[in-house]
């Protein structure tokens, strides 16, 4: 998965594949040459303020570890609406969970070069996550969908980063030695919501789209491209088959 890098999986409970447990007050941590931090309040999850302090909290971590690099997961929520939107945009979350995201961003791109320790924070803003969002969810519970058809004919299209696209992009900033401080993570090209409930054999029926339905929202990749050699392209087929396969590996 990350070539020539050896993992050490941290949590705040002990849990298969835990290698270090730590507490609000833990202050030692492994040494490490980079942190990744995954944590983060969603909707729902709780209070989406939490994210800014999260950020502050990887950083510190990051210095405990004599860590150079820390990785913070953002979300494309921070742009809004829009079609091939680059790192570039401008910001205009539509919710709170994307104003959220974006306070989180600005602690952690404030703590560059806060003192001689600090460490350099990235920032990944990932597209929606194959098998972690609100459509696979539906998927899980199953019963039949209903979607949005717009004047095309097509459902909403969104752009869509498989496991192996974002382990890419985390590889990228392990590995570069020239890179932007933010990177978008999504395949090369936004997929239709049908045409994934269509590879996964899930029932659906349509509804005319709304005035207020968003048609398409996706994500410029160049920037990751540029980064990676891995193959950004990904179908609705090949987005279902990995789903499955890490599914079956997490069983």
């Amino acid at each position: 998965m990350l070539p020539d890098w050896l993992p050490i999986w941290a949590g705040r409970k002990a849990d298969d594949g835990v290698d270090f447990t730590f507490t609000e007050t833990t202050t030692e941590f492994p040494r490490a040459d980079a942190v990744l931090a995954l944590w983060g309040i969603i909707p729902g999850g709780g209070d989406l303020s939490q994210n800014a302090r999260l950020a502050t909290r990887a950083v510190d971590v990051a210095i405990s570890c004599g860590a150079d690099k820390v990785i913070h997961c953002s979300s494309s929520a921070v742009y809004g609406p829009g079609q091939m939107l680059s790192e570039t945009s401008s910001l205009l979350p539509l919710n709170a969970y994307g104003e959220a995201k974006v306070a989180m961003e600005e602690v952690a791109l404030q703590s560059l070069g806060a003192n001689e320790t600090s460490p350099r924070s990235f920032i990944l803003r990932l597209s929606n996550v194959v098998g972690a969002d609100s459509l696979f969810g539906s998927i899980e519970r199953g019963g039949q969908l209903t979607l949005d058809r717009f004047a095309d004919g097509e459902s909403p299209k969104r752009s869509y980063a498989t496991p192996r696209i974002v382990w890419a992009a985390v590889e990228a900033v392990l590995s570069g030695q020239t890179l932007p401080d933010v990177l978008n993570v999504a395949a090369s090209a936004p997929v239709a919501m049908h045409s994934l409930l269509e590879a996964a054999n899930h029932p659906f029926e349509w509804k005319a789209a709304p005035e207020s339905a968003i048609a398409e929202v996706s994500l410029d990749v160049s920037e990751l491209q540029r980064l990676t050699p891995t193959d950004l392209r990904v179908t609705a087929p090949q987005m279902i088959e990995e789903w499955r396969a890490v599914r079956k590996a997490l069983a």
